[in-house]
C-alpha cells in the first residue's frame, strides 16, 4: 500500500490577477498604478457589504419593533429604522438593476470593478 501526498494548488483571486503583469512596484517601492489594484480590491466587495448592513439593520429593527412593547417613541424608532432600511435595500437592487441594464444595452462591463 503506498501513499500519495498532493500538492496544494492555490486558486488565483481576483486581486492576485490585478498585480500580475503590472509594473505595480520599482526595487520593493510601491508605485502610483497599484492605486488601482487598492481601489479594485475596495469597490468589489462593496455592494454586498452593502446589502449585507441592510439585512443587519431589517433584522435588528425587526427585534426593536418586538421589544418596543407598548412604548409609541420605541415603536416609532423601530419603524422608522425597518423603513429606512428597507429603502437602502431596494435603492440598491435598483441601482444594481440600472447597472445591468446599461450593460446589457452598451456591452461596457460596468458590474465588475477593474480599472485598465
Amino acid at each position: 500500500m503506498s501513499f500519495q501526498l498532493a500538492t496544494p494548488v492555490y486558486a488565483t483571486t481576483e486581486a492576485q490577477k490585478c498585480w500580475e503583469g503590472a509594473e505595480m512596484a520599482s526595487d520593493g517601492v510601491a508605485t502610483i498604478q497599484g492605486i488601482t489594484c487598492v481601489l479594485q480590491n475596495v469597490l468589489q466587495p462593496l455592494p454586498a457589504l452593502i446589502a449585507l448592513a441592510a439585512v443587519v439593520m431589517i433584522i435588528m429593527a425587526g427585534i426593536r419593533i418586538i421589544n418596543a412593547g407598548s412604548d409609541p417613541k420605541a415603536l416609532a424608532a423601530a419603524w422608522a429604522s425597518f423603513t429606512y432600511a428597507l429603502i437602502g435595500l431596494i435603492l440598491l437592487a435598483v441601482v444594481w438593476l440600472v447597472l445591468i441594464i446599461i450593460k446589457n444595452f452598451t456591452g461596457a462591463d460596468i458590474t465588475n470593478f477593474k480599472f485598465q
